[in-house]
């Protein structure tokens, strides 16, 4: 099941949660994508299920079945959830802003305290063989940029890009059980930028705008990274056994190298962090079948990381005089998370029912290093005081021990009705959530959730034409542990699809348009508004 996509104030509340979740400043791609509510999200291979009110537990769609690769993405079923060579190109693009009004020191003036707009294409293209051999690869290439507020009159401007490309091989397993049993091996490349700039809020008669072009100012400290490069690289395995039409089950493993370099340069000063955290990724699925007309599918993945951060820093304290330099052992991290997804989907003529079970968890352990260690950055902050000419220095605070944790659920369940002749379909989705975060420094919250209603159908005009439509209404509570947290929205799909009689290609569209308002007070004070618009081009050969 999809998890909901809301941008509005709880992105800030995510925000927050985003950063310590990722200390030192570090903000991978998709962290930033999470914090506004762009990810995960397992209907990114189906504009069609955009277009019909984002419905992903009931109407069969060919990107959304219970399968290895469709449902788990395990790499084993991709020679057999078709049997021809394929080509699948999907450009999208979204953007969020959000609004609150009554900012002093006029009481009716507006300030936007949220401004993203992204372009992304992911790809899959497969090879596959009558002898039941499939190889390609699968990837994306993607640009976002986020505005927030920083502090009352400066807002922080962050740019991330990220290419990732994943060779895959796959195929009947050798010598042994060579009829139920497959294998495949992948590797895993990807490399990400990130930058961050502090610019004034543009302000004039009606309000302070973060999306205009501010004056730019300096990063609020000199030692923590405004601009990020991470290289990951990483390979696994997997095997697939099929027991009988009735169950077939996966399991994987990864290793995925991942190096962090940060950097903060100014005219006179020069600081570096660097960071290798290594990944161990396991996957388990199971895929069954209770007759013709019940199947399931569960999805499990587990990982965790070790790694140590260093730093290097160094500033000019003045002609002819020696600069001011450190070097040395910044902190500890260890992260250990698991998901797990399940569907389940039960056909009977015309009719349709789907319910989906998910669960997320995620520890960080950050260790300081040990006060008699004289190469660390909390040592070199205490003693840096006394230096000479070091009194306008900025530096942000010492590193300290903390541990954070975040959990999640969400069920959901729907039902769907088939209109005779196979023209179309209709269907209504249930989706509930709650999530909870919680650290050893900051304590426990916040604790989001919410629930919403969704319905979307699709009927063909012709032929060739296919259209969609659907809506989405979401009551949602940005931090259950706290008042006037409350907001209620909306969103309008629209999709359409083109299959050409005869043609080897086909296209597939689809667009939402979603607007939140508070649930509390004045409606008028904060909201928000997200637009997205997705393409599919597939190619058969």
């Amino acid at each position: 099941m999809s998890p909901p996509r809301r941008v509005g104030l709880r992105a800030l509340v995510l925000g927050i949660a985003v950063l310590w979740a990722c200390p030192v400043g570090a903000q991978l791609y998709e962290d930033a994508r999470r914090a506004i509510d762009l990810s995960p999200d397992p209907l990114a291979r189906s504009p069609r299920l955009l277009g019909m009110g984002r419905l992903s537990l009931v109407i069969d769609d060919p990107r959304n079945r219970i399968t290895l690769w469709d449902f788990a993405a395990n790499p084993t079923g991709i020679g057999e959830v078709d049997t021809v060579s394929t080509l699948e190109v999907r450009p999208s693009t979204a953007s969020a802003s959000g609004i609150e009004r009554g900012v002093p020191p006029a009481p009716r003036s507006e300030r936007q305290f949220l401004a993203a707009r992204e372009v992304r294409m992911t790809y899959e293209a497969w090879r596959r063989t009558h002898e039941g051999t499939a190889y390609g690869a699968s990837g994306e290439v993607g640009s976002l940029r986020l505005d927030r507020p920083f502090s009352t009159d400066v807002e922080e401007r962050s740019k991330f890009a990220q290419p990732t490309v994943v060779p895959v091989l796959t195929g009947r397993m050798p010598y042994v059980l060579t009829e139920r049993m497959r294998y495949a091996l992948r590797i895993i490349a990807a490399y990400e930028t990130s930058s961050d700039r502090y610019r004034e809020f543009v302000s004039n008669a009606a309000g302070q705008y973060a999306d205009q072009d501010g004056i730019t100012i300096g990063p609020p400290d000199f030692f923590t990274p405004d601009e990020y490069a991470t290289r990951k690289l990483g390979s696994g395995a997997a095997v697939s056994y099929r027991f009988g039409p009735s169950l077939t089950a996966a399991v994987g493993a990864d290793y995925l190298g991942t190096r962090i370099q940060g950097k903060n340069n100014g005219g006179r000063y020069g600081s570096e962090t660097e960071e290798a955290r290594p990944y161990g990724i396991g996957q388990a699925t199971l895929i069954g079948r209770l007759g013709p007309h019940f199947e399931w599918g569960a999805d499990a993945h587990g990982w965790k990381s070790s790694s140590e951060a260093r730093w290097v820093f160094s500033i000019s304290s003045g002609p002819a005089a020696t600069p001011l330099a450190g070097r040395g052992h910044l902190l500890d991290r260890d992260e250990e998370g698991s998901t797990l997804r399940t569907r389940a989907r039960w056909t009977l003529g015309s009719f349709e029912l789907g319910a989906g079970y998910n669960t997320e968890y995620r520890k960080i352990e950050i260790t300081a290093p040990d006060a008699g260690d004289l190469t660390s950055f909390n040592y070199f902050r205490n003693v840096v005081v006394h230096h000479p000419n070091a009194d306008s220095l900025a530096l942000p605070d010492s590193v300290v021990s903390n541990a954070s944790e975040e959990r999640g659920v969400e069920v959901g369940g729907g039902a769907a009705w088939k209109l005779p002749h196979r023209k179309g379909a209709v269907g209504v989705e249930y989706h509930w959530d709650r999530r909870l975060f919680q650290q050893t420094v900051g304590g426990r919250g916040p604790r989001p959730g919410g629930w919403d209603v969704r319905g979307g159908a699709w009927y063909s005009l012709t032929q060739v034409l296919e259209v969609r439509g659907g809506y989405l209404y979401r009551r949602e509570d940005h931090d259950e542990l706290s008042k006037q947290n409350e907001f209620v929205s909306s969103t309008m799909t629209l999709g359409a699809g083109l299959v050409p009689v005869g043609a080897r290609w086909s296209f597939d569209a689809g667009y939402a348009l979603e607007w939140s308002n508070a649930d509390f007070g004045d409606p008028g004070l904060p909201h928000s508004n997200q637009q997205r618009l997705a393409v599919r081009v597939g190619w058969v050969f």
